[in-house]
């Protein structure tokens, strides 16, 4: 009667072939999901501008005093205004809620607005 079993060797070769797959792909998706979480946070960032580009235009007569001056909007503002989803707002990158209180900064040159969102108020 033959005996059908894998030896130890065999086995200890499918071990180590399985634990070289694994330290190639592991450092490779936990990149992938760094610069997905960074991706996502980016767009969340722009969405914030869109929304005070949209309180802008919604309102752009009493706007027009930030000529030459940097005039700011609340993410706060841009949620009760309904700008903004209500709720908690989650950070991608961190997990943890937007401070309502985070600024959306508008200027106007005279011909067109300007929006951005301070990065370092996340820190």
């Amino acid at each position: 009667m033959k005996n059908k079993a894998f030896t130890l060797v065999e086995l200890l070769g499918v071990i180590v072939v399985l634990g070289i797959i694994a330290t190639i792909t592991v450092p490779i998706v936990q990149k992938t999901i760094l610069e997905s979480a960074e991706d996502a946070y980016e767009e969340q960032i722009d969405s914030f501008e869109k929304a005070a580009r949209n309180y802008v235009g919604s309102d752009i007569y009493n706007m027009t005093n930030c000529k030459d001056k940097v005039c700011t909007v609340s993410l706060k503002t841009l949620q009760e205004k309904g700008f903004l989803p209500s709720g908690d707002i989650i950070n991608p990158k961190t997990d943890e809620t937007f401070n309502l209180e985070n600024t959306v900064d508008i200027t106007y040159d005279g011909n067109k607005f300007s929006y951005s969102y301070d990065k370092s108020q996340d820190e």
